[in-house]
C-alpha cells in the first residue's frame, strides 16, 4: 500500500458490494482517500463532504430522494497523471462504467452533492445525446 497522497474520492451509489470493495482496493492502493456518502448526505455541500477546511456542515441539510446513479468525486488531485492512472486502475479491474464523475471545483464545492450528482446526470445525457425522462416528457408535451 502506497503512503496517504492527500488525494480524496467521495463515492456515492455503488449498491454492489464487492463492486464496492474492489473500487475502494485500487484507490487504497494507491493512497487515495475514500469516503463514502449515504443518502442522509446528499444535502451537505460537496467541500464539506471532502473535508475542505473552509466549508462548514450544515446543521440542517434538506433531505433529497436516493440518486441512481454512481458517482466519483475527486478532490485534491494535484496531477492530471494521477487522475488518469486512477482511471486506468479502475478499468484494469474491469470497474468501467462510472460515468458520473467529477473533480471538485471552487464553484461546485459550495453545491449540494445532490445538486452535483444531478448537474452530472444532465452533462452525461448531453454528451452521450440521451434526454432525462423529465425532459423528454416536457418535450414531448410541447
Amino acid at each position: 500500500m502506497h503512503r496517504p497522497t492527500g488525494e480524496t474520492v467521495l463515492m456515492y451509489g455503488f449498491t454492489d458490494p464487492e463492486r464496492t470493495r474492489e473500487l475502494q482496493y485500487v484507490l487504497v492502493q494507491m493512497g487515495i482517500r475514500v469516503k463514502v456518502i449515504h443518502d442522509d448526505q446528499l444535502g451537505q455541500s460537496v467541500g464539506y463532504l471532502a473535508g475542505m477546511k473552509d466549508m462548514e456542515e450544515n446543521p440542517n441539510p434538506e433531505q433529497y430522494p436516493p440518486l441512481g446513479e454512481e458517482v466519483l468525486v475527486m478532490y485534491n488531485f494535484n496531477l492530471n497523471k494521477r487522475i488518469d492512472l486512477m482511471l486506468t486502475n479502475i478499468r484494469n479491474r474491469g470497474l468501467e462504467g462510472i460515468p458520473l464523475k467529477c473533480i471538485l471545483t471552487s464553484t461546485n464545492k459550495k453545491w449540494t452533492f445532490y445538486e452535483l450528482a444531478k448537474e452530472l446526470e444532465k452533462e452525461h445525457a448531453m454528451l452521450t445525446g440521451k434526454q432525462q425522462a423529465g425532459e423528454k416528457e416536457n418535450t414531448e408535451a410541447q
